[in-house]
């Protein structure tokens, strides 16, 4: 038995949570940027009210990163649920 539970739970506590949330809060960092330095040289970055979130949005990188960290979580529950069992 693991505990913390290697995937999510109910108690949102599992490993697989607390990876997911340190993800979610970095990709939410974007927005709570105060505004941005180069607003008024790029206009892509005046028009989105001056954050990151745009930017975040369109890192192709950023996405592969993060299907990644999903494969190695769906891996390492695999392994675990096979050693369990």
């Amino acid at each position: 038995m693991f505990d913390p539970t290697i995937g999510s739970n109910s108690r949102q506590n599992g490993i697989r949570d607390i990876i997911n949330k340190i993800v979610a809060d970095f990709i939410s960092l974007a927005i709570m940027m105060p505004g941005r330095i180069d607003a008024s040289q790029n206009p892509s970055a005046a028009s989105n009210n001056g954050d990151y979130l745009v930017e975040i949005k369109d890192q192709f990188s950023l996405f592969v990163s993060i299907n990644q960290i999903t494969l190695g979580l769906n891996e390492i529950e695999d392994a675990t649920g096979a050693f369990i069992h």
